[in-house]
């Protein structure tokens, strides 16, 4: 099971220097590297569409993404396509709030561009069954947390999660008394533990924390 999760690593790393070498060969999308961050987590292969000061992915209170974005997540789904990890779309934005008595909130802006981007995304031949969620995360969770308002907060989050979340059987034994235990790569046993929070699948649905 380690060495599954070594593979897995090495498959996310391939994914990386090929998008950035994508994104470096491409004429139109060269521009468009600083907007883009990537990198692994305990929950997977983390990219990230951010804005930048005068460089905004979406025009300003809208979720009509520019042609400019809609060429980078064609350009991220070709490379993510041939993984078989599911996704999560996650929207973020600053924490400037809409002005008083406004009905339309940051809650609807970052899922309402979580959902365009799961649009996007499909659009260009994601598999609908690999669509593991879409949440609108507000500025719950900062990129900037010491500057709430740094244009960099606002962006979308493209996560492939890893298998040992959204298939945790595959990384679970039994003992000998038949109970699941844990396979967590160190050689110790421990209790099996189903993934919670945020790893709720809801194909194509927005999901409000």
């Amino acid at each position: 099971l380690e060495k599954k999760r070594q593979q897995e690593d090495q498959k996310f790393k391939k994914a990386e220097e090929d998008l950035k070498a994508k994104i470096e060969n491409s004429p139109e999308l060269k521009g468009l590297s600083q907007n883009l961050m990537i990198d692994t987590t305990p929950e997977g292969l983390r990219i990230q569409i951010i804005d930048r000061d005068g460089d905004p992915m979406f025009p300003s209170g809208s979720a009509k993404m520019f042609s400019k974005t809609e060429n980078l997540l064609a350009a991220i789904t070709d490379v993510i396509i041939p993984l078989e990890n599911e996704l999560s779309i996650r929207g973020h934005t600053d924490s400037i709030p809409y002005g008083a008595g406004a009905t339309y909130t940051n809650w609807e802006l970052s899922s309402d561009r979580a959902n365009a981007s799961r649009r996007e995304i499909l659009d260009n031949s994601f598999p609908v069954e690999r669509l593991h969620d879409v949440m609108g995360k507000a500025a719950t969770e900062l990129l900037i947390p010491e500057n709430p308002r740094d244009a960099r907060n606002r962006r979308i989050t493209l996560l492939l999660l890893r298998d040992e979340i959204t298939n945790p059987q595959a990384y679970t034994s039994t003992d000998d008394n038949g109970e699941m235990i844990e396979d967590n790569g160190t050689g110790s046993d421990t209790p099996a533990q189903v993934p919670v929070g945020t790893f709720k699948r809801t194909p194509g649905k927005i999901e409000f924390p």
